[in-house]
């Protein structure tokens, strides 16, 4: 055992419930090798949090204050769905204290007790956890004490991940003494979950300790017990775990540091194509009600199979050469693969819109409405404009899918917003389509879709697929690819919106305003996002996939990178909306404004 875990804590059970101002203790909730952690409520607020307490020994001892006080710091840079949050930290005249976000669930080690009813629920879990720990790391962040107990399940929140206690955490880029607290030769953390190169020099142990961390708990997770010595892969030990795996955690449990993945993002890019249509949340079970809608919904389409097959009976001849004749495929693959694959030379046209420009370059495109006209490109299917709104008609012909990509060049910059109100139906039901219905079997639920092209192949699609059905983000930026499910898509229209912040991450939204809120987690860009992932500066469309489409309020607005200024005075540029669960720790520095011009004067992105 460490030296850490051997340090022993004297706080006594009987604490005064007000011995932290604005905070009343309820109860003790666990122990760790720096203090105690109560349940508390926050009496400005009514709400639940987690206080953790200093011993009064400890709180003499400096060194211990700052490491205290450094887990504080660590936590405060950290904002994701899958690690606890700090909410204040103080001192009293005998201890110091720290609030954290109360997480009323098990830890992974309660969990991994009960085996999964999901087969891929480990992998799942597994994915959350290494999510949160690359974002920790693209922060400056090494966790150095992984483990089955730092690891909490929101319950309230969706039975989620969330990872804890960075007290041991070491910051990788500051080598100020504020957070050099680590010292060489000195091993710290839990002695069964530590990296080789980790027991014998703490301070100079980086971002792949945690990785072999997550190697010992992802086998652990899988087996039931940590490997020892010459270990047997997971797939020898349990039946149906998958041998790919195996791989994977022999070069996260590599004894040397270079051997292993050279960052988490590279192991997240093995795991996530073993994931089953991968979803930040447990899959629901259907209730009563919507099983019996279910076997309502294909008792009716049968009946329609039905009469559909008399009425072909009866017309013989003509319709059934051209229907052989026809060719048509439905389409099998992920809708954004569908709608940027080849659909054809594309048709130039034009519609009502605006366009604002500003020193020669578009800094935003409007589309439905305005005195200018835009250029579009539309592929596949026709494209109308209806009152104001972007719609794509139901058709009977061999191509259901539809693009429509704005065609405006040099939209370059390192903030972006594009949003628009959407809706997709059902066709209507013609004999035409209840033929084709016949034909080729039920036809696929209709789709529209938001989406930034860069060059041939690489986008991010944010899709919707009518009442009821998950909300998807698909991205495929060259070694960057993946797929995202969200929460159930209320009835249409909705409002969709992607946005980039100056810092490269993209949040994908659902809602106006007033109740915006993201899909799912935030997917980490980079700076320098336009040129790296997409290979050229990404340019707005539309797509639609069966039925009818229609798009209102289209707009996509990118804000220039900020140039530095040495006066003492500088004017911020116009912020992107976010919603507030993607909130960043870091104030951007001030920045001028983007110049304006005539034409736009006054006018602000949505």
């Amino acid at each position: 055992m460490s030296s850490l875990d051997a340090t022993a804590t004297s706080i006594s059970r009987t604490l005064d419930p007000d011995l932290i101002p604005g905070y009343r203790l309820e109860k003790l909730v666990g122990a760790g090798g720096m203090g105690e952690v109560h349940k508390a409520t926050q009496l400005s607020l009514g709400r639940t949090v987690a206080v953790k307490l200093l011993s009064q020994q400890l709180a003499q001892d400096e060194s211990f204050v700052a490491r205290f006080q450094k887990e504080a710091a660590a936590l405060a840079t950290l904002h994701h769905p899958h690690i606890v949050s700090i909410v204040d930290k103080g001192s009293t005249p005998t201890t110091y204290y720290l609030v954290m976000e109360f997480v009323d669930g098990p830890s992974l080690r309660e969990r991994m007790r009960q085996p999964p009813e999901d087969p891929f629920e480990h992998l799942r879990i597994m994915m959350q956890i290494c999510r949160a720990i690359e974002y920790a790391h693209n922060r400056g962040v090494i966790h150095r004490d992984l483990k089955p107990e730092n690891i909490l399940f929101d319950m309230q929140g969706g039975d989620l991940p969330k990872v804890t206690d960075f007290g041991l955490a070491s910051f990788l880029e500051d080598s100020s003494t504020r957070f050099a607290l680590t010292s060489t030769h000195v091993a710290m953390g839990t002695l069964s979950y530590m990296a080789p190169e980790q027991r014998v020099d703490a301070k100079n142990a980086d971002g792949r300790a945690d990785i072999f961390a997550l190697g010992l708990i992802f086998y652990e997770m899988l087996v039931g017990e940590l490997p020892a010595g010459h270990y047997d892969p997971p797939s020898r030990r349990k039946p149906g775990v998958d041998p790919k795996l195996d791989g994977i955690i022999d070069r996260c449990l590599k004894q040397q540091p270079e051997e292993r993945y050279p960052n988490v993002t590279a192991l997240i890019r093995d795991i996530e194509p073993l994931i089953p249509h991968y979803t930040t949340i447990a899959p629901a079970k259907l209730s009563r009600v919507q099983r019996a809608k279910r076997v309502a919904g294909r008792v009716v389409r049968t009946c329609l199979q039905v009469v559909a097959t008399v009425m072909v009976i009866a017309s013989v001849g003509i319709l059934g050469v051209a229907w052989m004749r026809s060719g048509e495929k439905r389409v099998e693959r992920t809708p954004g693969a569908a709608l940027t694959a080849d659909l054809g030379l594309p048709a130039a046209s034009s519609l009502a819109g605006r366009l604002m420009t500003v020193e020669g370059e578009t800094r935003r495109v409007t589309l439905g409405e305005g005195p200018d006209k835009p250029s579009v490109l539309v592929s596949g299917r026709p494209l109308s404009l209806e009152d104001r709104t972007i719609v794509f008609p139901s058709v009977v012909g061999q191509s259901r899918v539809g693009l429509m990509r704005v065609d405006v060049r040099s939209m370059r910059g390192s903030r972006a917003r594009f949003s628009a109100r959407v809706d997709a139906r059902e066709p209507e039901p013609t004999l035409a389509n209840r033929l084709r219905s016949f034909k080729h079997g039920e036809a696929p639920d209709p789709e529209v879709a938001l989406l930034l092209l860069g060059s041939t192949g690489r986008y991010v699609a944010l899709v919707y697929s009518g009442a009821g059905a998950p909300l998807r983000l698909e991205w495929n930026l060259g070694e960057k690819r993946g797929i995202m499910l969200g929460e159930d898509s209320p009835d249409g229209p909705v409002q969709l919106s992607l946005e980039v912040d100056d810092e490269g991450v993209l949040v994908a939204s659902v809602g106006t305003k007033e109740d915006q809120r993201p899909m799912g987690e935030p997917l980490h860009l980079g700076t320098d996002w336009q040129s790296r992932r997409f290979g050229d500066e990404p340019v707005p469309a539309l797509g639609c996939i069966e039925g009818r489409c229609q798009a209102e309020n289209f707009t996509y607005q990118v804000w220039p990178a900020p140039k530095q200024s040495t006066t003492a005075q500088l004017t911020p540029p116009p912020q992107v909306s976010r919603p507030p669960q993607v909130s960043r720790p870091a104030a951007a520095p001030a920045k001028r404004a983007p110049p304006k011009s005539s034409s736009s004067k006054g006018k602000r992105s949505k």
